[in-house]
């Protein structure tokens, strides 16, 4: 779908009040939750608060917590009749196995982990890339940061001018996550209510293009707040999949007989499971648009020095994420203590994350590429792929431009004036189909291996969930369940 962005008047969203909302709670639980960690936590909290002023105190504090934007489909979405089966639902700004406009494919990933999973019905708000890049996960916070830093800021180093960043590095059309939340939660319910529902959540990769040019202090710091608006949208969604009356709802119980299972132990009903699915991001200073359609800063700031910046910030971002994660997974139930299916109450979701390298598979590639070059196969056999699968280029699009990006600072165009595209003959011999795309067959790869991961998770989750009911003394000592975890996510 294409998306527009249209100003609203009304700048009142319900949806900015329950993300407020839900970041007061997360922020509130984690200060409380464990009196031993109270000073941790005054210090975290106290960054977030301090960040979040930090961004706000400027003119642009309406926009940073009441946006104002509404973006409306500009293709009406098919009625969702639903299913009794998986419901898979994408956010996000895509990546590198997300297509791009000069590709004329519409296939990512997330379609063949769809397949792979038998999932009916799939939803995505993740938009088709186009030059100027993806979605991010805040249009706000990111244009807050944007105008503190392309001014006199204490964050950024002394003598360094970054004012031509709001220029080259703009606030992009597309959704951001928030809003995409928001277009879910007003689409209408399904006719049919899925058993399950899988919250896919594909971000980080497009905001890291933006933030490698950023002062290094000032992208972290943006990171982390980032990270409390993910897990706020998070939240809500969470509330609302336990509303029967949301398009978030699942029925889990559907093929259960709730009245029986209450008659004969009102604790027996297992928890359904609320689960999230969040691919770290891949590097983009390791794909070919990171230095042919980059703008080239003006001295002292370098390309070289931006590619590190996105080496690090990815690494950054991935630790970040993941320990936020981890303590979305830890808070409490709801208050209401689960949600009331035809009058029958039933526990609250049990809060479930699966993470997935979507960067594995491509390394594997380019290693692959570089020890057969060099005639070695390695112990764990890269190096002794079939002909077949090999890429006879890893490095060169196959849809390149014709124009180069120039490094006149300060003029409207960054480019040369022939802006002619390329197309090679043999497009499944190369590795990335466009400057920031990969070949469909590695988009193939990655889709079947994600849904891989999520299928031995749910395996494993429903081994967990049968021993969980049986009588204590029929279960066998021997490793506990923290340690199986570590045991699965370790292969």
């Amino acid at each position: 779908m294409e998306y527009v962005l249209e100003k609203l008047h009304d700048t009142h969203s319900l949806l900015e009040l329950l993300t407020l909302k839900a970041l007061l709670a997360f922020s509130t639980t984690k200060f409380l939750r464990r009196s031993s960690r109270l000073l941790p936590h005054i210090a975290v909290s106290t960054t977030i608060f301090l960040f979040g002023s930090y961004l706000w105190s400027s003119h642009f504090i309406n926009r940073a917590v009441n946006s104002g934007y509404r973006t409306l489909a500009s293709e009406t979405a098919k009625e969702d009749v639903g299913g009794r089966g998986l419901r898979v639902v994408v956010f996000g700004g895509g990546d590198i196995a997300t297509p791009n406009r000069a590709d004329g494919s519409t296939t990512a990933w997330t379609d063949v982990f769809c397949l792979q999973l038998n999932c009916n019905p799939y939803v995505s708000f993740v938009p088709l890339t186009d030059d100027g890049g993806g979605a991010l996960v805040s249009n706000s916070l990111f244009e807050a940061a944007l105008a503190r830093t392309s001014q006199d800021d204490r964050d950024t180093p002394a003598g360094l001018d970054y004012s031509w960043l709001a220029q080259n590095y703009p606030v992009p059309s597309h959704k951001d996550l928030l809003h995409q939340v928001e277009a879910f939660l007003a689409s209408p319910k399904p006719i049919i209510p899925p058993r399950e529902t899988l919250w896919v959540f594909n971000i980080g990769f497009w905001d890291i293009w933006s933030l490698s040019a950023f002062p290094p202090q000032v992208a972290t710091r943006l990171i982390e707040t980032q990270a409390q608006h993910i897990l706020s949208q998070i939240e809500i969604l969470y509330e609302e999949a336990h509303k029967n009356d949301s398009v978030a709802f699942s029925d889990y119980y559907t093929d259960t007989d709730l009245d029986v299972a209450h008659m004969k132990d009102e604790g027996s009903l297992p928890a359904a499971p609320f689960r999230i699915f969040i691919p770290a991001p891949f590097d983009i200073s390791m794909t070919p648009g990171f230095e042919t359609a980059r703008f080239i800063p003006p001295l002292p700031h370098t390309n070289a020095e931006q590619m590190r910046n996105a080496a690090f910030l990815t690494r950054y971002w991935g630790d970040v994420i993941q320990n936020m994660l981890n303590e979305w997974t830890t808070l409490p139930d709801l208050e209401e203590n689960g949600m009331n299916i035809n009058g029958v109450p039933v526990p609250s979701a049990r809060r479930d994350v699966i993470s997935y390298d979507i960067s594995s598979h491509i390394q594997e590639v380019v290693i692959e590429h570089q020890m057969r070059n060099a005639d070695l196969v390695d112990r764990n056999g890269l190096g002794s792929m079939a002909e077949t699968e090999l890429y006879t280029e890893i490095w060169k699009p196959c849809i390149q431009r014709g124009f180069t990006f120039s490094g006149n600072y300060g003029t409207s165009e960054n480019h040369t004036e022939n802006d002619s595209w390329t197309v090679c003959n043999a497009p499944d011999e190369h590795l990335f189909q466009t400057e920031f795309t990969v070949n469909r067959r590695t988009i193939l790869e990655i889709g079947k291996r994600a849904a891989k991961v999520v299928k031995r998770h749910a395996e494993m989750d429903a081994e967990w969930a049968q021993k969980a009911r049986l009588p204590l003394s029929s279960q066998r000592r021997g490793p506990g369940r923290e340690s199986r975890y570590h045991e699965y996510i370790s292969q």
